[in-house]
């Protein structure tokens, strides 16, 4: 079951969101608040739209009208991944058939209270989580679609009206190279969680609600991250990699001429930034897809 700290900070986030529906979640704070134990119970369930803004129906789901949904377990990372599960083994639809929304990314779309809210019944679901993805390609699949029109849980209704089913790149990396043909890159931390730890790769991250554009979340990111200020950017490539939950991750990769010195960047997340000569790069540990980005922008007519 999920940390009741982790399921605070879920609320709090989603509150701050949604502040009119203080009162119909108030329950569910006060069951969070009222726990003596680390693990809180819940459901997480999720909202599947495909491209043409129809909504996945699973009438018998446990979750309620409609919806995917199951309890976590003891092998779920999150109580995304455990939304994630429920879709799969209820419909067939696979992890990398689903991407995030740059609406909502891993926050829920909606909370509803459970019955252990209300009868602080032990063991009794006090909330369902409500995670929404977008179809990454076209799922296969028995389980019927619905219009958005028809979603019939009014909390729901207005919230899903304006998502448009379309996946776009949510997270943008840089192939920064010098004008002797070097590549900066990225040595992460070695932490357990995150992204190919104690690899080199590119700098980069995802999407935050503030980024109107890929290249507002590149941009971001390299000042956040080193405080590099790129005068001019170039998409490079689009592609599609796979998060830790196994979920489609499309990603925009833009490239930018910069002849600094990192060791003079305030550095603000990993270990080092370094150049490195094409010919070096395949002797490094890297993160996956790195060598190929470098070596195909390598290839491309020089850039300036």
């Amino acid at each position: 079951m999920p940390n009741r700290t982790d399921l605070q900070t879920i609320l709090a986030s989603y509150l701050a969101r949604h502040p009119a529906e203080s009162a119909r979640l108030t329950p569910v704070k006060a069951a969070l608040d009222a726990a003596h134990v680390t693990s809180v119970p819940v459901t997480c369930s999720a909202v599947v739209i495909d491209r043409d803004r129809r909504i996945l129906r699973t009438p018998s789901a446990p979750a309620g009208p409609g919806l995917p949904g199951a309890g976590p377990q003891d092998s779920d990372r999150s109580p995304l991944a455990t939304a994630v599960r429920a879709v799969h083994d209820q419909t067939g639809i696979r992890p990398g058939d689903l991407c995030l929304t740059p609406q909502y990314l891993r926050t829920p779309i909606d909370i509803a209270p459970g019955p252990g809210a209300v009868s602080l019944t032990p063991g009794a679901p006090v909330a369902d989580l409500r995670f929404v993805f977008y179809t990454a390609r076209t799922p296969t699949t028995d389980a019927p679609w619905q219009p958005m029109t028809d979603v019939s849980l009014t909390e729901l209704k207005d919230k899903v009206t304006g998502l448009d089913g379309q996946a776009t790149p949510l997270n943008a990396s840089a192939l920064i190279y010098n004008s002797y043909g070097e590549y900066l890159l990225h040595l992460r931390d070695m932490r357990e969680g995150i992204w190919a730890p104690g690899c080199w790769a590119l700098l980069g991250g995802g999407h935050e609600p503030g980024d109107r554009t890929p290249e507002d979340t590149i941009r971001r990111e390299l000042r956040e991250e080193a405080g590099i200020i790129p005068r001019r950017l170039e998409a490079f490539l689009d592609e599609e990699v796979q998060d830790a939950d196994g979920l489609t991750m499309p990603v925009r990769t833009f490239a930018t001429l910069w002849d600094g010195d990192p060791a003079q960047l305030p550095l603000t997340e990993g270990v080092m930034l370094a150049w490195f000569p094409p010919v070096t790069v395949p002797r490094l540990r890297l993160g996956g897809g790195t060598l190929d980005l470098i070596q195909r922008h390598a290839r491309t007519p020089a850039r300036g």
